[in-house]
């Protein structure tokens, strides 16, 4: 899983395996807020996942996405 959407309000971090699921997910949530007329709690983001930090025993290691996969 390459992308993510997040909505603050809603369900927090969500993975998704590619860029039109993302953006498409968060088009659900824009919709979801503006047919609730909760124009002022919109708080949403989509975008590519370029690398991610793994702990093991408190040790960080910073790894691209590339070699996840």
């Amino acid at each position: 899983m390459k992308y993510f959407t997040y909505d603050h309000h809603g369900d927090g971090f969500e993975y998704h395996n590619t860029e039109e699921e993302a953006k498409s997910y968060a088009e659900q949530c824009l919709d979801f807020y503006l047919q609730n007329d909760n124009h002022d709690f919109v708080d949403i983001y989509w975008g590519e996942i370029k690398e991610s930090v793994h702990s093991n025993d408190a040790v960080l290691e910073l790894k691209a996405i590339e070699e996840q996969l």
